[in-house]
């Protein structure tokens, strides 16, 4: 499975096959389909691994995703910060996005 990160997603333009996912650490949730926010998955993420809640909200990576084809998976930031804290770990975020997808 490849990932292909890009800008292409948006918040409103999602369709019913994209997501949300949520990075804190080592730590990863995610949504399929458009009908969880990321506010909804930070408190999820922090509540199932018992995190502070203030932390995981105001740390966490936010990125959106779909399914381009069977190989493929397109993930998008929704802020530049977010676009910023994944390419310094690229490999790592591929790994855990790799493992819940």
């Amino acid at each position: 499975m490849n990932i292909i990160f890009c800008k292409q997603l948006q918040d409103g333009k999602l369709t019913p096959t994209a997501g949300r996912i949520v990075i804190y650490k080592n730590f990863i949730d995610i949504s399929r389909g458009p009908s969880r926010d990321h506010n909804d998955l930070l408190r999820s993420l922090a509540s199932k691994f018992k995190l502070n809640k203030d932390d995981v909200i105001s740390n966490a990576i936010r990125l959106y995703w779909d399914r381009k084809d069977k190989d493929s998976i397109i993930v998008c930031p929704v802020r530049k910060l977010d676009e910023d804290v994944y390419y310094m770990k690229q490999d790592f975020h591929d790994q855990l996005i790799m493992s819940v997808i």
